[in-house]
């Protein structure tokens, strides 16, 4: 049986988008790209909702990530992914592919077989959640307050009760908590 990894990163304030859905105030140094690669050698599924996989695929697969970033950007053009999404029918990023209407039992029997790692996206967390589908929880909260935007778990339906894991202190400042629900 595969797991399902949460990672989102978030302000000190709970936010993992501002309210332009701008996500520019994130911290990423030296160590936190380390952490990246670390965790693409893992070959875990990666699972996006739409605005998410947009996002990562206006820069994953460019130039510039791969002079950046070369061993994160290898891993993320490598990788399985799926996007959930009601509006697109086909993805043009390599190794992808959508999820629409049955998406939740999809990725139930996708879990049977693999791990997958959910990235950001803010909707499909919330509903995985509420499934109690995932089974770890990696938050990075990066040491900055904005003004407003979206929570982490925007319109969760239930409490989650969790178990801290681990943790890490990152020299940019970033705090990563690493939890499992309690079950």
């Amino acid at each position: 049986m595969g797991r399902i990894n949460s990672f989102t990163f978030c302000t000190l304030n709970g936010f993992y988008k501002d309210h332009t859905n701008d996500i520019g105030w994130h911290v990423h140094g030296e160590e936190e790209t380390r952490y990246s690669e670390d965790s693409l050698s893992h070959g875990n599924v990666l699972l996006f909702g739409r605005m998410t996989y947009e996002m990562m695929y206006s820069f994953w697969p460019t130039p510039m990530a791969q002079e950046t970033m070369p061993a994160v950007a290898r891993g993320m053009n490598d990788a399985e992914k799926l996007v959930v999404s009601r509006s697109l029918s086909s993805a043009e990023w390599s190794n992808t592919r959508v999820l629409s209407k049955n998406w939740l039992q999809e990725i139930r029997v996708i879990k049977k077989s693999k791990n997958i790692t959910l990235l950001g996206s803010g909707t499909i967390l919330t509903q995985l959640a509420d499934a109690d589908l995932i089974d770890e929880y990696s938050i990075m909260i990066d040491p900055v307050v904005i003004g407003s935007g979206t929570s982490i778990f925007d319109k969760i339906k239930k409490t989650l009760n969790l178990t801290l894991m681990d943790s890490k202190i990152f020299k940019s400042g970033s705090l990563l908590l690493t939890y499992e629900p309690k079950r």
